[in-house]
């Protein structure tokens, strides 16, 4: 026990405290006498009782402080105080042996008047400096992890609070907590890991005086370039912050985490921002991205025009190759579908509702398999391109390329990938075509004009291309006064006749066939008739068409 007088008191107090007396926890109480009493009263002996049961276990010092009222002299005040101080002590020391030593007596006499009323101020005034019992506490929720140190909480203890741990990796699970996938300037996000933690004590909102150390699982793979985002409510809403803290990845194993001190509570997560506005994936979490080049399912142009082939397509994609037709080397001139015996609409259905740019083949010595290919364009190519669509193209039996109605449009918001390419996932046929694409355009009208008269022969098959805009048609027969006429056929109008080139074939013979080719410049025109004539004796004989030998359509 150590005894200090009022007139030592303050040189001695900072003394006679260690570093661990300074940091305790701090509780007290007091006991009252009677007037020029020294003695204990039953119900003080009872309170001192109590008050060092309760805190048996962690009493570090214990000061005990003697105060009278103002009645008296301020040496006989002294003396009372002491009196009362030592009254109280050798109770304590009853309690338990320990005690003694940690035990310190100040006498105060009558010079501080804590109460206006003087029965009050006959007080012996108990304080107790306590061991801090708070521990340090760690939260786990699968890889998730909240280390709490002890007194981060102050005044709370950290091991009576109450904590919630959770973990986001679903973009479902974002949605059900209203949690957005912009920030506070409504960018789009991408994450990488999304953690809610909050203390409680009572049904309120602890504010931490220590950083908390968190454990934030990864949901994806490791990429680069994620930095740490604080969660803010904007009307009911969690937009997020970004604190541009680097996200660095560490553990290994099943539970790689992204590891911060963070000083506050609600949601945190570890965040990219999107790369551009057509980015507008709905899943928070993950996207395409531009495709590896070096893939084993990758091949792709000259021109960087890319394709990716679903397992199974080829059985080898040895010797496959993409290749831009951009001068549509594939389509068909006049020529050949004067060879082929059709017109442009047997092959090129909708040619009047495509400005098509460029064909896209790939080559292979075998047939794709029915699978599906994605294709990657370069966006800046068709930067002035309204509505760019693929037409499907399919190969014939005769070996020419027909582009019926598979219309293919891009497809959106897929991901970072959608910043730099147009992305169609198409039936893979290997034959493509590239372009403006208007539904809304109506067939050319063709207007009637002239009459191109077959003489000598009739049921003939004739073909009229235009070598200006490479289209051919296939001329119907003329009717005249409500009669169809065998031997006459319509050709439509157009801004130079002299584009005009003409094929008829004739199979009516039962052992050779007739062709003639010929500019429709160049045949007998009837004014009166408004009529172009085809002489029979020009006619050439051959066995089966594809002998014809054609130049006019060149």
């Amino acid at each position: 026990m150590k005894k200090l007088f009022l007139g030592c008191f303050l040189m001695l107090c900072c003394a006679t405290l260690s570093l661990g007396q300074e940091e305790a926890i701090k509780d007290s109480m007091e006991v009252f006498f009677k007037l020029d009493k020294a003695n204990l009263l039953t119900e003080s002996t009872d309170a001192i009782t109590a008050a060092f049961e309760k805190n048996k276990e962690r009493i570090l010092k214990v000061r005990v402080a003697g105060h009278t009222c103002d009645l008296g002299s301020d040496n006989y005040n002294m003396g009372l105080s002491e009196k009362r101080a030592n009254s109280a002590f050798e109770y304590v020391k009853t309690l338990g042996d320990s005690y003694q030593e940690k035990t310190e007596l100040f006498f105060y006499g009558e010079k501080e008047q804590k109460y206006d009323n003087r029965d009050e101020n006959r007080r012996v005034f108990v304080l107790f400096y306590l061991e801090d019992d708070d521990r340090d506490t760690l939260i786990k929720n699968g890889c998730s992890e909240a280390f709490i140190e002890k007194g981060t909480y102050k005044p709370a203890k950290t091991k009576k609070a109450a904590f919630e741990l959770k973990d986001f990796s679903t973009t479902q699970a974002l949605n059900a907590n209203n949690l957005s996938v912009e920030d506070t300037e409504g960018r789009k996000l991408y994450f990488n890991s999304v953690v809610y933690f909050n203390a409680t004590f009572g049904g309120s909102d602890l504010a931490a005086k220590k950083v908390v150390k968190i454990k934030m699982p990864l949901v994806n793979e490791g990429k680069e370039g994620y930095t740490f985002y604080e969660g803010e409510d904007k009307g009911g809403k969690i937009v997020w912050k970004n604190t541009g803290k680097p996200c660095v990845l560490t553990g290994s194993g099943d539970c790689k985490t992204y590891d911060f001190d963070w000083m506050n509570s609600g949601y945190c997560a570890c965040a990219m921002q999107r790369e551009c506005e057509d980015d507008c994936n709905s899943d928070a979490f993950s996207g395409v991205d531009r495709p590896d080049l070096t893939g084993e399912n990758i091949r792709y142009s000259a021109d960087k025009t890319i394709a990716e082939f679903e397992e199974g397509t080829y059985a080898s994609l040895d010797g496959v190759t993409v290749v831009d037709d951009n001068n549509k080397e594939e389509d068909l001139d006049i020529c050949e579908q004067f060879e082929y015996g059709i017109a442009t609409m047997d092959w090129f259905p909708n040619m009047h509702k495509m400005t098509d740019l460029k064909n896209i083949i790939i080559k292979s010595e075998t047939t794709p398999a029915s699978k599906t290919t994605r294709l990657y364009l370069k966006k800046e190519g068709l930067k002035d391109v309204k509505e760019p669509v693929i037409l499907v193209g399919d190969r014939h039996a005769k070996g020419y390329a027909k582009y019926a109605d598979n219309i293919i449009s891009p497809t959106p918001c897929l991901g970072s990938v959608n910043c730099e390419y147009l992305v169609y996932d198409v039936p893979s046929t290997g034959i493509y075509k590239v372009g403006d694409w208007n539904s809304g355009a109506a067939k050319p009208k063709m207007e009637e004009k002239w009459v191109l008269k077959v003489r000598l022969l009739k049921e003939s098959v004739v073909f009229v291309g235009n070598k200006k805009t490479g289209e051919v048609y296939k001329a119907k027969n003329a009717v005249r006064k409500d009669k169809t006429r065998p031997k006459e056929y319509i050709i439509y109008d157009c801004d130079n006749v002299g584009d005009l080139v003409v094929y008829v074939q004739n199979s009516t013979k039962p052992k050779f066939k007739l062709y003639q080719e010929a500019l429709v410049s160049e045949l007998k025109y009837k004014k009166v008739a408004n009529m172009y004539v085809m002489r029979r004796l020009k006619f050439t004989k051959v066995q089966d068409f594809s002998e014809a030998v054609l130049t006019k359509c060149k």
